[in-house]
């Protein structure tokens, strides 16, 4: 996915198939960078044992590792993970996108099996934008993570590395999770097999329809399996959460200072409850619980889309050149009725067919921001004037599928499998079913959310039902926007109740991730509590 080349979408847009679920906002941050580093597989098969961290070469930028690994836990054999020493030396332009003037990158060696650390590792990605104001104000590295899964960290790396308050005192930095952009990749399929996925009917109108679906999910899942190799087994959140805590210690914290958005939040949160000692100040934006189970999760998600859609139709009936007339319910059964005759009829574009999923998607996506809101407009109004063009041209730039078919950049074959890892999925079967049921609260958009879901996982994890444990992690700032389409404000109260010390900032307001929305309110806050560590007060409203 990496799209969000445009910044000047206010991080509207994220390239993902069917509205997956926290993703918008990371792919809007990328700004058109590629992903750079290895991302052969085959690093999965690389070096055995734990670097020495006297091994690594000096360097520009190169950092002295501390004597000891700041808190490295009671396994000798990790030890060398946690004192490696970084490398840092100026992006390529492959690394970093254009336009990304002074980002550094560095390797991080991790085993590629925590439970057998003497054994294969591989290389994560790293990133920095180094610390502009003056070494004795600096307060050390804070770390970011834009959501997915699947983005890159780059954009959000390179945007708040231009940020007046954060970038003067903090070393803004990153890694890409094992199967992510700059570090050994998922790969699942041919750009063919990609459009399949991606064209799912939503809205399957019989059984037979439902089992054609699955055999597309089990194709794509059997491609993830032959093309990433043993790196398949070793991706997930809880994973990543340990490689985050190996990247603390090499960066020389005792204490994570954190940012993240959407699934961000998720990542965070699990680091949050393994590590709790090692939480500095963390801020979690668009707010994902990990107690909320997949079904759940998945309705949850998709009444928030729902949402989000009548409030743009709100708007919308209120400009020139809006598609729809009456009130926001007629908008939301229109584009029913016209989403259904297109599921009905798919439309014929030249070689290419538009079909209701890529229109969901599209819809979806320009959901995220209210500044994407007068283009969704023009898009919706093309298509019901017959010009369904457009509507095709954006789901390519929204998926990340090239002029050539092909779908190099796209974040989906992570996004599956990060889920699938962290038991996230739904089946076919489970998805036609759920789709069925929202259609009573969430007609509109929530059968295309619902199968944003639906994968056939080579290699599943169990889903997690329980709680968030967090009685024991520090004051955090949890960020939730009232109208929020992909992590619906609901989770914020859930998510104040398992971390009794930390504190829900609320924006009223449309759109996913607060921050990079650019809200002065919102932005003032979150500077606070990152440069002071002062939390606002409970119950504060942000507007």
């Amino acid at each position: 996915m990496k799209a969000f080349q445009a910044l000047s979408r206010g991080f509207s847009l994220a390239s993902v198939r069917r509205v997956p679920p926290a993703v918008a906002v990371a792919g809007a941050l990328l700004v058109g960078c590629s992903s750079g580093g290895t991302s052969d597989n085959a690093a999965a098969t690389g070096s055995a044992g734990a670097p020495s961290p006297s091994g690594a070469t000096g360097g520009q930028g190169a950092a002295s590792p501390p004597a000891t690994a700041p808190n490295s836990g009671d396994n000798p054999a990790l030890s060398g993970f946690y004192t490696q020493k970084p490398v840092w030396r100026p992006c390529s332009a492959q690394q970093s996108g254009s336009g990304q003037s002074g980002m550094q990158c560095a390797g991080l060696r991790v085993p590629l099996d925590y439970a057998a650390p003497t054994g294969k590792t591989i290389e994560l990605a790293v990133y920095r934008m180094p610390a502009r104001g003056p070494e004795a104000q600096r307060l050390g590295a804070l770390a970011v993570n834009p959501g997915g899964p699947g983005s890159s960290v780059v954009g959000l790396v390179a945007y708040l590395g231009q940020s007046a308050n954060l970038a003067a005192r903090h070393d803004i930095v990153g890694f890409d999770p094992r199967g992510v952009g700059g570090s050994p990749r998922t790969e699942c399929a041919d750009g063919p097999l990609m459009d399949r996925v991606q064209s799912l009917d939503p809205t399957p109108a019989d059984a037979a329809a439902v089992d054609e679906a699955a055999a597309v999910l089990k194709e794509f899942g059997q491609g993830c399996a032959a093309r990433t190799g043993d790196l398949l087994p070793h991706l997930g959140t809880a994973v990543a959460a340990e490689d985050m805590d190996v990247f603390r210690a090499v960066l020389g914290e005792d204490k994570l200072d954190y940012f993240g958005v959407s699934y961000g939040t998720y990542l965070g949160a699990i680091y949050a409850e393994k590590y709790p000692d090692r939480v500095g100040r963390f801020v979690l934006d668009g707010l994902v619980d990990p107690g909320v189970g997949r079904f759940a999760n998945a309705r949850e998600q998709a009444e928030g889309f729902e949402k989000a859609f009548r409030a743009f139709a709100a708007d919308c009936l209120t400009r020139a050149g809006c598609p729809f007339t009456g009130t926001p319910d007629n908008a939301a059964r229109s584009l029913r009725a016209r989403l259904d005759a297109i599921s009905a009829s798919p439309i014929r574009l030249g070689t290419r067919t538009l079909g209701e999923a890529m229109v969901g998607t599209v819809v979806s996506m320009y959901l995220y921001s209210p500044q994407s809101w007068p283009e969704l407009r023009q898009l919706l109004a093309s298509l019901y004037a017959g010009n369904p063009r457009p509507m095709l041209t954006a789901f390519d730039e929204t998926a990340d599928r090239a002029p050539d078919g092909t779908y190099e950049e796209s974040i989906l074959p992570a996004y599956y499998e990060i889920g699938c890892a962290d038991g996230r999925m739904l089946s076919a079967e489970e998805a036609a079913t759920l789709a069925r049921e929202v259609s009573a609260t969430a007609p509109t958009l929530g059968p295309a959310t619902v199968w944003s879901w639906a994968a056939d996982c080579p290699a599943p994890g169990p889903d997690r039902t329980q709680p968030l444990d967090g009685a024991d992690v520090p004051g955090m700032l949890l960020v939730s926007t009232t109208r929020d389409p992909a992590t619906p404000h609901a989770a914020a109260a859930r998510l104040q109740t398992r971390l009794p010390a930390s504190v829900v900032l609320t924006v009223d307001g449309d759109g996913h991730g607060a921050y990079t929305a650019r809200n002065g309110c919102v932005i003032r806050a979150v500077d606070a509590f990152l440069l002071n560590g002062k939390l606002p007060a409970r119950g504060t409203t942000c507007s």
